[in-house]
């Protein structure tokens, strides 16, 4: 090989020994600039809060204005508060019915009446500063009489249905149109807060489709 072959094939050498160590650089400046560098995936929303409402113990509370039917001769009902621990829901529902997007729950007692009737007392609860706040409290009749079938949130209103054919709170409950285990209707009542009290807004009666007068709403269970 001649000098002049030899220093051309150096020369060579040399150009493909810096290209190839350019292109390392470039390669390892790409890839520290790729960790640096945010993500072009968004990040997950977080999480809905969980409903302060939700985590009261509603065993454990006191439920004013319930009825008493303990005189023996049932000639007076008396109304008492149960202190916490006396008394707790067998149902509830919870959701939003004073259209502020937070929710309220709904609590439905049984009353204990000495008798064959199955009445319910239902107490309607808000969130207040943190703060456990009874807004409305009613007494349900007798199963086919304007027995509760169920309460429930919807579209920001409260929702109240009865078993039996125009059973409203505050209207005429007992009737006897039919026999109390097996109602063939019930009444929807749609209820709007105002901030003081609910309006009712809408009425409906619609049939029953499971013939019996249980109620359909869940039953409560505290959170562990």
């Amino acid at each position: 090989m001649t000098t002049k072959t030899s220093l051309g094939f150096l020369s060579l050498l040399a150009a493909m020994l810096v290209a190839l160590s350019c292109s390392t650089s470039a390669r390892r400046n790409d890839s520290s600039a790729s960790q640096n560098r945010p993500s072009n995936v968004p990040a997950l929303s977080a999480p809905t809060p969980a409903s302060p409402i939700r985590a009261v113990d509603f065993d454990n509370i006191s439920y004013p204005n319930f009825p008493d039917y303990s005189d023996p001769n049932g000639r007076k009902k008396k109304y008492v508060t149960l202190k916490p621990g006396d008394g707790g829901p067998n149902f509830i529902n919870y959701g939003d019915i004073t259209g502020d997007g937070v929710e309220d729950a709904m609590v439905a007692l049984g009353i204990d009446n000495h008798g064959s009737a199955i009445p319910d007392y239902v107490y309607i609860f808000t969130m207040e500063n943190g703060k456990l706040k009874l807004i409305w409290d009613f007494e349900t009749g007798d199963r086919a009489d304007g027995g509760l079938r169920n309460v429930y949130a919807e579209n920001g209103q409260l929702v109240i249905e009865l078993f039996g054919k125009d059973r409203v709170i505050g209207g005429q409950l007992y009737r006897g149109e039919e026999g109390l285990c097996c109602p063939s209707s019930f009444t929807r009542t749609r209820y709007k807060w105002t901030g003081k009290h609910f309006k009712e807004v809408g009425r409906e009666t619609l049939n029953n489709p499971r013939r019996d007068a249980n109620p359909v709403m869940p039953e409560y269970s505290p959170s562990k």
